[in-house]
């Protein structure tokens, strides 16, 4: 059977998308292509599109996903011009996809979503919001929101670099004004752990990327500092054929000690080594785990849904919750991937709302909402089933919250997933008839 794309009087939803990277744009073409949806609007914070991809554009900038993964299935790009494509030509696919369908018409660039709550008795969602250009409130009443936001959003900036008295910015804050030609410039933190090739047994994989840091690193001081002690995956894996020459060049220094303390332009170390610096770049990660602020989601009852979720989000298959009828998240908690492309994962969320809202259409709901128990057996079966994963080991990565819960990660394979949400549930949620 096809989708049902309108309601029985001819009308649509009205649809609030927040965000513009690959999860906004995903959800509004496939609102457009599959149910012929218009009455959409998508809000951005930026002044342009792209999510990550334009929010990121320190030097090097790369995907660590194969080019051919990471692209839309509808939307395939044969002019990679690496295998792991450069920040550049990733915006640029965007640009360029949003432009065939017309979409910069249905964005609000530089307005921030401030506020999102569930209006129980008109059965809508309220969304107030700002433009950041002229400091203009608004107010939209949504049928349906699909969250966009993206979980490598919000900078991890630790407060103890806030003393640094010379130039300071997140990679995701790369400022391109500063030359930083023989400047002494200290870069805080680093996601290339090690590298390998995927989808190899882990025990060849860790000799591989031994052999691989052997043949690079020569001396044996800085291999002992580049050689992880945790067990490979626990990790985001990163490949990358310059990072080892990079770092044993003779203008290059590796400190692992821990930094205690920081003071003017200095950085005080652990094994009481002071490093006088010119310039500081944190690669300190994202807050993963707060990706949705406290009070900015209320649902239905008046729920905060951070309040509600605590530490340990409760989603069904991370794309909806039971306290948010009517709302979808893209690349929500626990489906993130450590072995493939989220993009996958985006679609999957998409064509399954898609799915959701045909059945609404279908059937004159005016709300879905998924149960407590559904979202409960989702969580108990995705924490035993992870168990065993090298995720849930004893090493601290943005996988996990300070409990040690992977709350970022789906536990499985994308066709796993893929199969889990082909269908939509019925059965899995609660419905509200519309008013005639």
């Amino acid at each position: 059977m096809g989708l049902t794309k309108t309601y029985k009087d001819g009308s649509t939803p009205v649809v609030a998308i927040i965000g513009a990277g690959f999860s906004g744009l995903c959800a509004a073409i496939r609102l457009q292509t599959q149910l012929n949806l218009h009455t959409y609007t998508m809000f951005e914070l930026e002044p342009e599109l792209g999510g990550t991809w334009f929010a990121n554009s320190y030097p090097g900038c790369a995907c660590d996903v194969a080019s051919i993964n990471y692209q839309f299935s509808f939307e395939p790009n044969y002019e990679w011009s690496h295998r792991f494509a450069p920040q550049p030509e990733i915006w640029a696919y965007l640009r360029r996809v949003a432009k065939k369908y017309n979409l910069h018409e249905k964005i609000q660039f530089r307005t921030e979503i401030v506020h999102v709550e569930w209006n129980q008795d008109r059965q809508k969602w309220v969304l107030d919001y700002i433009n950041l250009a002229t400091n203009e409130k608004g107010v939209l009443e949504a049928d349906i929101v699909f969250s966009g936001m993206g979980p490598l959003r919000i900078p991890q900036i630790p407060k103890q670099f806030e003393n640094f008295e010379g130039p300071m910015w997140h990679t995701a804050q790369w400022n391109h004004s500063i030359d930083l030609t023989n400047k002494r410039v200290a870069v805080v933190g680093s996601g290339a752990s090690n590298k390998l090739i995927h989808r190899l047994p882990r025990a060849i994989a860790s000799f591989m990327a031994w052999t691989y840091r052997f043949i690079q690193i020569r001396d044996k001081a800085l291999r002992a500092k580049l050689t992880p002690d945790y067990e490979m995956g626990c990790r985001r894996i990163v490949i990358s054929s310059n990072y080892f020459p990079a770092l044993a060049k003779k203008n290059v220094n590796v400190h692992t000690e821990t930094i205690t303390a920081v003071k003017g332009n200095s950085l005080m170390l652990k094994d009481g080594s002071v490093q006088e610096v010119d310039a500081l770049v944190l690669a300190t990660g994202f807050k993963v785990q707060e990706m949705i602020p406290p009070k900015f989601v209320i649902g239905k009852d008046g729920v905060d849904l951070i309040g509600a979720w605590g530490k340990n989000p409760s989603t069904f298959y991370g794309v909806t919750s039971s306290h948010t009828p009517n709302m979808f998240f893209l690349l929500g908690p626990n489906t993130g991937l450590g072995h493939n492309s989220v993009l996958f994962m985006i679609e999957t969320q998409v064509e399954y709302a898609i799915k959701a809202m045909s059945y609404m259409m279908e059937n004159n709901l005016s709300t879905i909402q998924v149960t407590e128990k559904a979202c409960n057996d989702f969580v108990t079966d995705l924490d035993e089933k992870m168990k065993d994963k090298v995720w849930s080991s004893t090493c601290q990565s943005w996988y996990q919250n300070d409990e040690g819960r992977v709350t970022a990660l789906w536990w499985g394979s994308c066709s796993q997933y893929s199969r889990r949400m082909k269908n939509f549930h019925p059965q899995c949620f609660i419905n509200t008839p519309r008013k005639v």
